[in-house]
């Protein structure tokens, strides 16, 4: 394997397009208090929506390093700057960390598709 690439869930960005047509319906029959609560909520959960949608991959990795998604930003990172990959188990969930110096990159199951100790695996294979 050359390359593993992650795409992101659509099923988060399609919720929250649902979302922004559930509160921009809301602020056309709402009373001018609610439009005024409405009509930004609306609009954030559009862009939030439109974000997941066209967001592109959610982790992308080769041998030169990896690049992930979080949020409104995208980390990139050699493997020289990577210091720990490891899966971390809670009471309810599996969550894969990189850690990249002064940041975490946390993933979950539901955000990954897949168990995150098959993608730590396929990094791992990647990485050396």
């Amino acid at each position: 394997m050359d390359t593993l690439v992650i795409d992101a869930d659509r099923r988060s960005g399609l919720a929250l397009l649902a979302g922004a047509l559930l509160l921009a319906a809301l602020t056309v029959v709402a009373d001018p208090g609610g439009r005024l609560l409405a009509a930004p909520a609306a609009v954030i959960a559009l862009l939030a929506a439109v974000r997941e949608l066209r967001g592109g991959a959610l982790l992308r990795a080769d041998r030169e390093g990896v690049v992930v998604r979080q949020g409104w930003r995208t980390v990139s990172a050699g493997w020289e700057q990577v210091e720990r990959l490891r899966v971390v188990k809670d009471r309810r969930a599996e969550l894969l960390e990189i850690d990249v110096g002064a940041t975490v990159l946390v993933l979950s199951r539901q955000r990954l598709g897949r168990y995150p100790a098959d993608v730590l695996a396929d990094l791992q294979a990647l990485r050396s």
